[in-house]
């Protein structure tokens, strides 16, 4: 149950950016372990999932936010706009919603291990995406992965964005699910 460093940085820059008057705090509630993370990962390396991003997480979402969803999936968005930016920029402008969920759902293994995920449905408005292996069974890790697609989503030109997670592994579920539809 690991996660690349680059989404843990991504978790620090996001309290750090959208939180600086509570980064401090933050960081000091934070378990040692998760602590030393935050200073010294490195993006290509693996780190585990619990001092990685599952406590960061949950500590950010009860200090800034009022639900573990709305934290979660709002730092999620944050992973996407700061990812694809740049190069992958225009490889997203340029490509379908469909091709990028397809394509996004081979780069997300490359984030979290093990997870296994595929597009089951798609048609031209929409798509229907199931994760039937996380690394955890947890739903700040379920939220920031939608908060992902939804950005990266947004960054493809989809209007009239809808993202709903509508089955959770974290709430008993067998897969985690989520529809999309956009205009």
């Amino acid at each position: 149950m690991e996660v690349r460093g680059s989404v843990v940085s991504n978790i620090n820059a996001y309290v750090k950016e959208m939180h600086p008057e509570g980064y401090d705090e933050w960081i000091n509630k934070l378990s040692d372990s998760s602590q030393e993370l935050m200073k010294r990962t490195t993006s290509s390396k693996w780190y585990p999932i619990d001092e990685g991003i599952l406590e960061p997480t949950q500590i950010m979402c009860s200090q800034f936010y009022g639900s573990a969803k709305e934290g979660a999936w709002k730092s999620g968005r944050f992973s996407a706009e700061v990812g694809l930016s740049g190069l992958y920029k225009v490889f997203v402008v340029i490509s379908t919603p469909t091709f990028l969920i397809k394509r996004a759902s081979r780069v997300l293994a490359t984030f979290y291990n093990p997870t296994e995920v595929s597009v089951v449905d798609s048609s031209d408005h929409s798509m229907l995406v199931h994760f039937t292996k996380l690394p955890t069974e947890n739903e700040y890790l379920e939220y920031r992965i939608a908060g992902w697609m939804e950005k990266a989503l947004e960054i493809c030109g989809c209007k009239d964005l809808s993202v709903r997670a509508t089955k959770s592994i974290a709430k008993g579920d067998d897969l985690f699910e989520v529809q999309i539809s956009w205009r």
